[in-house]
């Protein structure tokens, strides 16, 4: 199956805070790309609404904008999905920093280098064990 999607997407639970009609209102985000995520809030939202956020993601925050495409009602929540414009070359660095530490690490080359020498020695006891009596 072909991704259609530019960037990666990570699942998380980071609070939002949105600055709509001049008060402050919480929302909590349930995935993040460096193109976009996905919020769940307790008050409606309009598709083609543009919001001016703050990610906050583990020690920073990170301000944003973003325009709702898409709407989903749910057991008294919103869900939303919004295309992401950091609102500045650092607090796009600052995202970017934020969805290295969520991507999954790569197996250290060494562990796999030493796993591989203990079957290899666990096949050797085995061969030996049993066909060499």
């Amino acid at each position: 199956m072909h991704e259609k999607r530019k960037f990666p997407r990570f699942p998380v639970t980071a609070s939002v805070i949105c600055f709509r009609y001049g008060r402050r209102m919480a929302m909590r985000a349930l995935d993040i790309s460096l193109g976009g995520l996905r919020l769940e809030a307790n008050f409606d939202l309009g598709v083609g609404e543009s919001l001016d956020f703050v990610i906050l993601a583990k020690d920073t925050e990170i301000r944003c904008t973003g325009k709702i495409l898409a709407v989903d009602e749910l057991d008294h929540k919103v869900h939303a999905r919004l295309r992401l414009a950091p609102t500045s070359d650092s607090e796009l660095r600052k995202l970017t920093d934020y969805l290295h530490t969520l991507s999954p690490k790569p197996f250290p080359k060494w562990i796999i280098f030493w796993l591989s020498i203990l079957m290899a020695y666990m096949a050797y006891l085995i061969i030996r064990t049993y066909f060499f009596r």
